[in-house]
């Protein structure tokens, strides 16, 4: 997203520079989103029983306060159930509220701080990593609305505060709705490729920079030639342009040959064993894109693999508009001038390119 009505919180920049190896762990899903207000009695509690709505089983959608039990009365406002109701929110807003917890904020995947103000006060009492949060800006509603609202014995005053109140509230899921779910999710690693226990989309992980695992292809075909891939122009991220390997994100909880598997399938149509990728070598990828305003850090997990004989190749059209099979010589002059004529232009991973194709050439 290029506009947003919420923002990130940036984290400190990492100091080390080496990377190892890590083990990987499958996934608990559904993911979870965990909405913080102060009391837990109106925007949190909106928030999430309308992010439940709308995801389904998608999401394990949550909420609390950092000051749930000091409330007074400890109960859930009425003008909540009644937007609730008015909406009709399948999320059931009861008098039950939850008071914010470390346990909470930690299993949370996403953290969804309602203002600046909550944020900064759960920053002091509590812990939780800042690379997993969002904030809003939703203020509550004002006290000078409820208090005339009830001096006056007007109940709508307030019931039209708390609905356009919702209605913005509404508004910032379905944006954050489409931002979780426009790219695949990733765990996050740190720069020696350790897991942080983060998992997140990866357009999230690229917007701040974080560091994340991937995994490159080079494929031939049994006679020996590569296959060359031309990104579809669809893709935001460097469209029309030519890729030696087939490549992706390494998906949560995934091993990085599972996902060499997955993204040879996925991309050629073709389904190769894990027993016939060869591995060649990891690369550490750290780049900043101005046109795309985004810096990528990622571990990347290079393989080689021979298609089977008389593999028909079925390109993904959403990813890839165009495959063609080259040459040795045909890719090394590719290499060089960075472009094949009548075809398109190499997409900017040369120093990958370039080893990716020698480590493969020399078993």
């Amino acid at each position: 997203m290029e506009t947003r009505n919420w923002c990130f919180i940036d984290a400190p920049a990492r100091q080390h520079e080496q990377y190892a190896v890590c083990a990987m762990k499958n996934p608990i899903k559904p993911f979870k989103i965990h909405f913080v207000c102060r009391g837990n009695t109106f925007r949190s509690r909106l928030a999430a029983a309308y992010m439940d709505t709308v995801s389904g089983k998608q999401f394990a959608v949550s909420s609390s306060g950092i000051a749930a039990l000091q409330a007074t009365p400890k109960i859930v406002e009425s003008y909540t159930k009644a937007v609730a109701r008015t909406f009709g929110l399948t999320h059931g807003i009861t008098d039950a509220k939850t008071q914010t917890t470390n346990q909470l904020l930690a299993e949370a995947d996403v953290i969804v701080f309602m203002n600046k103000d909550v944020y900064d006060d759960t920053q002091k009492e509590y812990e939780f990593d800042i690379r997993k949060t969002v904030v809003w800006h939703v203020a509550d509603i004002d006290p000078a609305v409820k208090h005339a609202s009830l001096v006056e014995g007007n109940q709508q005053l307030v019931l039209d505060a708390a609905s356009n109140t919702y209605a913005r509230i509404r508004g910032l899921c379905d944006e954050l709705y489409e931002y979780l779910t426009h790219t695949p999710w990733v765990d996050v690693a740190d720069a020696e490729n350790r897991s942080t226990g983060l998992r997140l989309p990866l357009g999230w992980v690229t917007d701040r920079g974080l560091w994340h695992r991937g995994v490159h292809v080079v494929a031939q075909t049994s006679d020996g030639k590569f296959v060359v891939g031309k990104r579809a122009n669809s893709i935001v991220f460097a469209p029309g342009m030519l890729e030696i390997s087939l490549g992706g994100g390494i998906d949560a909880g995934e091993s990085p040959i599972q996902a060499a598997v997955r993204e040879t399938h996925e991309e050629l149509g073709v389904h190769v064993p894990e027993k016939h990728f060869r591995p060649l070598f990891m690369y550490r990828l750290n780049s900043f894109h101005p046109r795309y305003n985004k810096r990528t850090r990622g571990h990347v997990y290079v393989y080689a693999v021979t298609l089977p004989l008389h593999s028909q190749l079925a390109p993904q059209i959403s990813e890839v508009a165009e495959l063609r099979t080259l040459t040795k010589r045909q890719v090394l002059r590719m290499l060089r001038m960075h472009r094949v004529a009548h075809f398109g232009r190499l997409k900017w991973n040369y120093e990958l390119y370039k080893k990716a194709v020698a480590y493969s050439l020399h078993p």
